[in-house]
């Protein structure tokens, strides 16, 4: 193979194939994190702790030729475990939603340390010897030709097509089961605790199973990305919050969430958009050394253009005049705003058992 042509074919691959690829397995994870965060408003940081967790674990057990589907299923059972953790810690310690998640973030990575002690930090398989989920189809794309360009095709093209259907697979099985009883009593639970109670929704139930169906879909994509990379490290988890809100508020941005589908969608759109961001910024950093900074800078970027985008709509529905409240609107607000504290200070006394002496 001439040198035009590898240089040609790296080229592709940096700027192309990679950040499609990482959109596709990371996208599983901003979709888990869109459960907590967007679903039941919680901001779970244990996301940090799971991935190199599952990631280190998933390539021990590959190492040692375990199914690299049943690696799938380890890493979403690791993966809800730590959610259910979470939610129980909320529920029965009454300990602040962060702080929990902070706490089964030291205790995953804990478990991380310490397999990667375990494994003297080689916590690796080599990809062309032991089975994984995407290289069973590079080998049925590619057979028996051994040309090194049409091998590169096949092995993309098996990162890609099985990131794509396990991607459509868990949106598609999220988008009806949010739309069953269940799940919507999951959405009632985070939109509203109170109504929700009133309803006869059990509120702690409900954030036990959406924390559990997080975690899993975190852990999910954690053993997908160890399987691409055909090793774990304990840093694998840094920044991964960051980046899967930077890549849920830039969907947001773009698609919007009016509805939950276009929320959905919203999760997977700003994954795939935002790994090409960063291979463009990854341009002004060579050696990697600023790509953490480029990060954190793009997530407050990506805030200030969805405000910056929410009030252009507002202003644009409100229209030029819409705005201006007349004289006598103005007159009512005021006469309102001045029976607020006394309805307010009632509904005290009646609750402190007092009466007023009228």
């Amino acid at each position: 193979m001439n040198l035009a042509l590898f240089d040609a074919i790296s080229t592709l691959r940096t700027f192309a194939i990679n950040p499609l690829v990482n959109g596709l397995i990371l996208g599983v994870m901003v979709i888990g994190v869109f459960i907590s965060f967007r679903v039941l408003n919680i901001a779970d940081l244990s996301v940090e702790g799971i991935v190199p967790l599952v990631t280190m674990l998933t390539a021990v057990l590959i190492d040692r030729w375990t199914n690299p589907f049943l690696c799938l299923l380890i890493g979403m059972a690791i993966g809800a475990i730590t959610g259910i953790g979470n939610a129980l810690l909320t529920i029965y310690l009454k300990t602040p939603p962060l702080l929990s998640g902070i706490i089964m973030m030291a205790l995953t990575f804990g478990f991380a340390i310490l397999i990667n002690s375990l494994t003297a930090g080689q916590a690796s398989f080599s990809a062309s010897e032991h089975l994984t989920v995407f290289n069973w189809l590079k080998d049925l794309i590619a057979g028996n030709n051994a040309d090194r360009v049409y091998l590169f095709y096949a092995s993309y093209l098996s990162y890609i097509i099985v990131g794509l259907v396990i991607l459509l697979l868990i949106w598609f099985a999220l988008y009806f089961f949010f739309g069953t009883e269940l799940g919507m009593s999951i959405r009632a639970a985070g939109k509203n605790e109170a109504m929700a109670k009133a309803s006869g929704i059990s509120v702690n139930k409900m954030s036990i199973i959406a924390l559990a169906i997080s975690g899993a879909l975190i852990g999910l994509s954690a053993s997908l990305y160890g399987q691409h990379n055909g090793m774990g490290l304990p840093t694998d988890g840094q920044g991964m919050i960051v980046i899967a809100l930077s890549s849920l508020f830039l969907g947001e941005t773009i698609i919007g969430r009016k509805s939950f589908k276009r929320s959905l969608l919203s999760a997977v759109i700003g994954s795939l958009l935002y790994w090409y961001i960063i291979q463009a910024l990854m341009l002004l950093d060579t050696n990697g050394s600023l790509l953490s900074i480029f990060k954190a800078v793009l997530l407050v970027l990506i805030i200030a253009l969805q405000m910056f985008v929410a009030y252009i709509k507002k202003r644009i529905k409100q229209g030029p005049h819409k705005g201006e409240l007349t004289q006598s609107e103005d007159k009512e607000n005021a006469k309102n705003d001045d029976m607020v504290p006394s309805f307010k200070e009632s509904i005290v006394r009646h609750c402190l058992g007092e009466r007023n002496n009228a």
